[in-house]
This record gives C-alpha cells, structure tokens and sequence, in this order.
C-alpha cells in the first residue's frame, strides 16, 4: 500500500516503475487449502474491517492461478459468515471495501482495500501514474534523444564541410 500512497501523490517528482503494472498487496497469507484460509480468514478478517461502518458495502475479488484447492463459492461462503456479524453489505458493483483474494500454488493469500476501483485503479500502478499524468521516461524515449542528438551532430558536420568545400571552390 505504501507503494501506491508514493504514486498517488502528484507532486512527488520521484521516478515512476516503469517496469511493474500491477502490484497485488497480500497482508495475510497461509496455504492454499480451505482449512487454513478459514482459519486465517476468521483470526484477520474481522480486524481488518474494525474501522468499516455499519452497513458499509464489500465485495470480493477472486483470482485463482492454477489451483483447485480453494474455489470462488468456498471463498465466498467462509467470508459471508465472518462479516455476517459485522452487519457489512455485499455489493456486485461500487463497493467500499474489496476483499481481494490470491490463490497459486505456493500460497493464498488475501487483502482489505478500500478504493480498490476508484483509488487503487484495480492495483494497476501504471495506470494510477497515468490519471495523475506521471509517465515513466521509457528506454525507447533515451534512445530517441540519443538519435535526435546524434542527427543533429551529423547535420552541423555536413554544414561545416560544405563550407569548406564553398571556401575552397572559390579560392
């Protein structure tokens, strides 16, 4: 998260990552089966959300990458019965908090992200550099003004060997 606060703010001058699109922020993380998720998922859960108001909106983001140990409806089930309590609304679009899920095969893990859609721009980082107008100088753009300065070397050069060619003619 301390990541996308430094990018969001625009009149930091610090470079931009160039080469990282997305980053996903997991605060809590445990094997990729149901049991320990539930386990983590009922010890975290409920602290994450404490400074939720009462009938705040949530939804959930799942991303599954090569596993069927976890699935989406399984997620969703052990999720809806820690908030239950915490009288938050589920909500298909417009959500206050998104609760982000990552399951692959080395680890699962899960986040609460407020502004996930609006602040966060989905965890994408370049386009949140992008609707603050923060572009990052690209290799192709050194390059280019590598040229430009190059051609224009070449140019004077021509120019002071055509006079001196002028020069001789005429002596």
């Amino acid at each position: 998260r301390r990541v996308f606060e430094l990018h969001s703010d625009p009149s930091d001058s610090a470079p931009v990552a160039r080469f990282v699109v997305r980053m996903l922020p997991l605060d809590f993380i445990c094997s990729p089966h149901l049991k320990p998720f539930q386990a983590k998922v009922a010890a975290h859960l409920p602290g994450a959300l404490a400074d939720a108001k009462e009938g705040a909106s949530w939804n959930l983001q799942f991303q599954n990458r090569a596993m069927s140990t976890l699935k989406r409806d399984d997620v969703l089930k052990t999720i809806k019965e820690i908030v239950k309590p915490l009288n938050l609304d589920l909500s298909v679009c417009d959500a206050e908090y998104t609760i982000y899920v990552e399951v692959n095969p080395m680890v699962c893990g899960f986040s609460v992200l407020k502004g996930y859609e609006e602040i966060l721009h989905e965890c994408n980082l370049q386009a949140l550099c992008n609707s603050l107008g923060r572009t990052a100088e690209s290799d192709e753009d050194d390059e280019d003004e590598d040229d430009e300065e190059q051609d224009d070397e070449e140019d004077k050069q021509v120019e002071v060997e055509a006079e001196e060619k002028a020069q001789e003619a005429a002596a």
